[in-house]
């Protein structure tokens, strides 16, 4: 396929694509239904991996994959993967909780491929947004596929906990990579009316200063799973299993089917985070035992008769079963039940109200 014919096949693919979140709710606004036309994905993402870890580029499966509404691992640090190019369905239901306006000043956590920067730029214009990557390998490609795009914004190499004070205040931050905490410095860099859209646990938050130090937020109803922040280049491989405790089990209060259940996963995400996860599946793909451990050196075991065991600094399944007890005492709530309370002292995420059972972030 020639690079002509490559450029109005998937000039046709964006539109489908682009109809297609329009029909499933997830675009609503004409002006990011048009940056989903005309931004060029397949540019942004010239190849990704499969989960076999095979690299696949400039074939029918690849082009394909690039206007599915697909999420794609596109970077990998020793054999893990680090970066990926996020669900468009996702992409757009954050890009349309931003609520952006013309004149507003963006910064986006996490880089990736670009291609969020790209339709930031589209909507708002190139010297509108600040984009931040942790890696050259990373912020380097970004740079030449935004220029290849006609897009030129702002990239950075760094951490992006620390956000780009240089460029600051900003309206609006967006960040695509899971967060633990919400860094401080990114809550510094916000106007008074400005707010921070960032995953914690596996849902978004929308976040508001509220002073200096302090915020408030409101969870959405929409999972959100990302790759988590790195601080430093070598970050985000996962850690390896410690070894299988080896005491006797204990009947288990959480059952294996509350494991698949992702509302249940995002207070577990919000109790302990980091948590890295394997599962036994039976016949019929449901989970039938399991293993999570912490990079702390904690680990727990789901035995199929439905007894636990674990082991480590911290009684990791004990306090998953306290989080799912909490849930089930509340009616299984979804996310957009919860709130965020910040303080120069802590980050406390309550459901309810601020009043209600709350978890300490960070602790």
């Amino acid at each position: 396929m020639t690079s002509a014919l490559t450029d109005q096949a998937a000039a046709e693919a964006r539109r489908t694509l682009a109809q297609t979140l329009t029909e499933a709710g997830d675009l609503t606004d004409p002006d990011w239904h048009r940056a989903f036309e005309d931004v060029p994905r397949h540019v942004f993402v010239p190849y990704f991996y499969a989960p076999s870890g095979e690299r696949v580029s400039g074939d029918e499966r690849w082009f394909t994959a690039v206007h599915e509404d697909r999420s794609l691992v596109t970077h990998r640090t020793d054999g893990a993967a680090t970066s990926s190019s996020s669900q468009p369905s996702l992409m757009a239901t954050m890009l349309e909780a931003l609520g952006v306006a013309g004149g507003m000043n963006v910064l986006e956590i996490g880089a990736g491929t670009g291609y969020n920067a790209a339709l930031l730029s589209h909507r708002l214009g190139d010297d509108r947004v600040t984009t931040v990557d942790i890696a050259e390998d990373i912020t380097g490609p970004a740079r030449e596929r935004l220029a290849t795009a006609g897009y030129h914004p702002t990239v950075i190499t760094g951490d992006g906990s620390l956000g780009a004070p240089d460029r600051a205040p900003y309206d609006r931050i967006i960040v695509t990579c899971g967060l633990s905490t919400v860094p401080p410095a990114l809550l510094q860099q916000l106007t008074t009316d400005g707010f921070l859209l960032a995953p914690l646990g596996n849902a978004l938050a929308r976040i508001h200063p509220t002073g200096p130090g302090t915020a408030t937020g409101r969870f959405l109803p929409h999972s959100a799973f990302f790759m988590p922040l790195r601080h430093t280049p070598t970050d985000g491989v996962p850690t390896r299993r410690p070894p299988l405790p080896t005491g006797p089990g204990r009947p288990s209060t959480l059952p294996a089917k509350a494991i698949a259940d992702n509302h249940f996963r995002f207070l577990a995400g919000i109790a302990v985070p980091g948590l890295t996860w394997q599962y036994d599946l039976g016949g019929n793909g449901e989970i039938t035992g399991a293993r999570v451990w912490h990079p702390d050196g904690s680990i727990a075991q789901l035995h199929p008769d439905a007894t636990a065991t674990e082991d480590g600094p911290r009684p990791l399944w004990t306090t998953l079963e306290e989080a799912h007890r909490a849930y089930q005492i509340e009616g299984r709530p979804t996310p957009d039940r919860y709130g965020i309370t910040i303080t120069s002292e802590s980050q406390r995420v309550w459901l309810g109200n601020p009043d209600g059972s709350s978890w300490v972030l960070g602790g």
